[in-house]
């Protein structure tokens, strides 16, 4: 019962409920998927902002000046 990511052995327990990677690399992966939800746009005359991908913001397509 080896790491899928670095191969290092995992703990049986943490294998039994389903978890297949240690736990560094385990964060590592929920980090990724969590920042995969956003997106930094540059915003008018304020620099950047923080959304979500499937934001309104994003798909119009239009200025959020004129």
């Amino acid at each position: 019962m080896d790491c899928t990511e670095c191969g290092t052995p995992v703990d049986p327990e943490r294998w039994a409920i389903g978890k297949d990677t240690c736990p560094p690399c385990g964060s590592a992966q929920a980090n990724h998927q969590i920042r995969s939800n956003y997106n930094l746009v540059l915003m008018p005359k304020q620099g950047f902002g923080i959304v979500t991908a499937n934001s309104p913001d994003l798909l119009n397509g239009r200025s959020s000046g004129r």
